[in-house]
This record gives C-alpha cells, sequence and structure tokens, in this order.
C-alpha cells in the first residue's frame, strides 16, 4: 500500500510505503510483487526469519528522486529481466546503519554505515543489506553526464565515508524526506533537483567546470541548511555561539554569517528564557 503524506500546505506530495500496512500472511508476496517489481524495479528476498520491515518514504523532485526509510536484511537484485526496462539511471545508495554486501560481474564490494555505493540501473547485480536505515538517490544519467567526469566508467563505485560531501548530501537527502520539509514547496523542486545533481556530482567526481557551479549552487545551500539545523540542535544552549557553529562546519565564522543572510537568518538568533532561536528578519 502507497499512501500520500502532504503534511504541510507548501509541500509537493511525499509518497510513503510500508510492509506494516499490508496482512501479515501476505505481506512478503505483496511487497515484492506490487513494490519491488513494479516500482523499484528489483528483485527481492529476506536474508533471514525475522518479520519484513520495509518503511521508506520517497520525493520525486523533477527527474530526481530520493528516498529514506527503515528495512530488514534483505537483498535486491536488477536481474536481466529487469535491465530491459531501459532504465540507465545512476543509483547512489547510503546506508546510515547496518552494511551493505555489493555484487557485479566479479566484482563485490562492502559499504559500510556512511557510505555509499554507486552503481548504474542498466547493469545486473544484487546487493545484501543488513537491517538498518539508508537512503537512495535516483539520478537520470543524461543530465548527471553534463556533470561528472567520465561517467562511463561508472559500473559499481564505492565512496568512502569520509569523502567531504557526503554527510552535506546525507543530511540534505534527510531534510527533504522530512514530513515538515519546506524544500518540498513546489517553488523550490527544480532548485531541489539541481542541488542534489551538483552534492551527487561532487561526490563522485565532477568536472572542472561543473565543479566550480555546483560549489556555488548544491554545496552552499546544503552548507546552510546544516547550519541552521545545527543552530536548532543548540537551541537550549544560551552559551552556544557562532565560533562554536563555524568549528562543526570547519568554516570561518564571516562564511557562516554570509550562509545565513543569503537564507535571511543571522547570528546570534534571538535570546528567550529557554536559549538562543532561530531568527527571521522581517
Amino acid at each position: 500500500m502507497i499512501e500520500e503524506c502532504k503534511p504541510a500546505q507548501t509541500a509537493s506530495p511525499l509518497m510513503r510505503f510500508s510492509t506494516e500496512w499490508l496482512p501479515e500472511r501476505d505481506r512478503l508476496d505483496i511487497w515484492r510483487e506490487e513494490f519491488a517489481r513494479r516500482v523499484v524495479r528489483l528483485e527481492v528476498a529476506q536474508l533471514d526469519d525475522t518479520p519484513l520491515l520495509y518503511d521508506a518514504s520517497f520525493q520525486t523532485c523533477g527527474d530526481v528522486s530520493v528516498g529514506a526509510g527503515d528495512v530488514s536484511a534483505i537483498s535486491c537484485t536488477r536481474s536481466r529481466e529487469m535491465v530491459s526496462d531501459g532504465n540507465g539511471d545512476i543509483v547512489m545508495l547510503i546506508p546510515l546503519s547496518g552494511l551493505i554486501q555489493a555484487e557485479q560481474g566479479m566484482v563485490e564490494e562492502t559499504i559500510a554505515p556512511g557510505g555509499c555505493l554507486v552503481r548504474r540501473s542498466s547493469e545486473v547485480g544484487t546487493t545484501r543489506s543488513h537491517a538498518g536505515q539508508f537512503l537512495t538517490l535516483n539520478l537520470p544519467v543524461e543530465r548527471l553526464t553534463e556533470r561528472v567526469a567520465d561517467i562511463d566508467r561508472l559500473g559499481m563505485t564505492v565512496v568512502p565515508r569520509d569523502t567531504e560531501v557526503l554527510p552535506l548530501l546525507q543530511a540534505y537527502c534527510r531534510a527533504l524526506c522530512a514530513p515538515d520539509a519546506t524544500l518540498r514547496a513546489p517553488a523550490n523542486i527544480n532548485v531541489v533537483a539541481d542541488h542534489l545533481l551538483d552534492l551527487a556530482s561532487l561526490v563522485i567526481g565532477a568536472r572542472r567546470d561543473a565543479w566550480h557551479l555546483a560549489r556555488g549552487g548544491g554545496l552552499r545551500a546544503a552548507r546552510r541548511l546544516s547550519a541552521e539545523a545545527a543552530i536548532r540542535r543548540n537551541a537550549a544552549d544560551p552559551g552556544y555561539r557562532i565560533a562554536h557553529l563555524a568549528s562543526e562546519l570547519n568554516a570561518s565564522e564571516s562564511y557562516v554569517r554570509k550562509l545565513l543572510a543569503e537564507g535571511g537568518s543571522v547570528f546570534p538568533p534571538f535570546c528567550c528564557k529557554h536559549g538562543w532561536s532561530l531568527c527571521v528578519p522581517s
């Protein structure tokens, strides 16, 4: 069963799928046929005897889509039958908890939490996921080709978790899939898609010209989101200062002030008896 969630008036539809809505006796069969094969175009199977869990939200921004959710231990195979659909999208799979083991041809890789698996939908392959949380991005190969150097080399690639831009891409995806995300306002959708392509290209390996554009576009936007999120996390601490925020972002204080100003915010935020609150001037 798929549910359309509209938690905020300005949000575009956030699609959610949960196996908990399915009758337990037929849960695996329905999930396998109605969702896995028809929606995400994968052959799936359970890897252990624990109850099947797949609870994920999906947001489409033009021709880019993002998913975030929880899953029990499963295998997902892009079989020869499935690749005949002609879909050549680039898929980025990021485990937030639990390992992923991936196979493609003679190549086998293990992706630890926080790392990223990059693969092409046009290639036959299998991933085996431990139970945990995950993020996925589906990116149109045509648009990513404009940004990524030598994209044809991407059969299956593992991006280490310590790659500089990867945490910012993760944070941006989580913000987009949050129930009350203002990023999903209809006026933002095209910009958000470009930001996701910018961030993905920086993670994978952007062309020189695309690298400069991405740093002023998606990367800057993701850093601003991270700055605002950090202020909200520390709202109960009156001792929180811009020096702490700059250190967390690994940036200068002047850079952080400019980032916040671009979003209409200031630091320090106004102070109330419970701590700081993010201020957006009128």
